[in-house]
């Protein structure tokens, strides 16, 4: 299947392109569900267009739309949003990487979420949340006997936050 998308890129680029980049009144999705969607949104009107499979638009697009609706528009939980806003808070005001330890943020987390840190549990989520957030990778991270320390660029975290449509604290 894989092979055949390949392939279908390759052949009809263009088209495949024009209903992504160039036709925003394909859907009417919004922030990260627009993210989300796009692509198989451009895919759906294509395979309709040039494959004559009807409804498939629709279909797509109704099923995004209710996605969106489900979802409030947000791919993060609480938890994760709270991430964010603690390291905006922790890189406010500097332009360049930031080491921070992971008890630092877990505390800010959970002040932010009106927790105390033993309720928010062990730190190992908060590795788990900058790796899925591309904030930080291995080259990244430093262990130490008190705990480990991530290296935090703070332009990547006003991006996520502007993708992910966090408002900061």
């Amino acid at each position: 299947m894989r092979h055949q998308l390949y392939t279908l890129a390759l052949t009809h680029f263009k088209t495949v392109y024009t209903n992504y980049a160039e036709r925003p009144t394909l859907h009417t999705l919004h922030n990260r569900s627009g993210e989300l969607w796009s692509p198989l949104v451009a895919l759906a009107a294509f395979f309709e267009e040039q494959g004559g499979i009807s409804s498939l638009l629709q279909a797509i697009a109704t099923t995004a739309e209710m996605d969106e609706q489900i979802s409030e528009g947000k791919a993060l939980s609480a938890r994760e949003e709270a991430v964010l806003q603690a390291l905006e808070l922790l890189t406010r005001g500097r332009n360049q990487l930031t080491w921070i330890k992971a008890n630092d943020l877990r505390e800010r987390v959970a002040r932010l979420l009106g927790q105390t840190s033993d309720r928010m549990g062990d730190g190992q989520w908060i590795g788990h949340i900058i790796k899925r957030l591309h904030l930080a990778d291995e080259g990244r991270r430093k262990r130490a006997n008190d705990g480990i320390t991530y290296a935090i660029q703070p332009e990547e975290v006003l991006d996520m936050m502007r993708r992910y449509d966090v408002v900061p604290v």
